[in-house]
């Protein structure tokens, strides 16, 4: 996945830094082209959802990119 709003990746890097976490979130969401903020973990789990629901009943050795455009960069 992309850059993710979570406690590991956001939480850890304030305390690591001394910033405060908004500071952090600003800065890695304007990181994120398409969408100008981070993907959360929920993001992730609904493209997994569908990959495994009936929907995607034909989709076979797909790479589904969760990143919110990183890589059109």
């Amino acid at each position: 996945p992309g850059l993710m709003d979570t406690p590991m990746a956001v939480d850890t890097r304030a305390r690591a830094s001394n910033r405060p976490r908004a500071e952090i979130a600003a800065e890695r969401a304007a990181k994120v082209p398409l969408r100008g903020e981070q993907g959360s973990g929920w993001d992730v789990a609904n493209a997994a959802l569908f990959l495994a629901s009936d929907e995607a009943r034909f989709i076979t050795g797909v790479a589904l990119p969760v990143d919110g455009g990183a890589l059109v960069r």
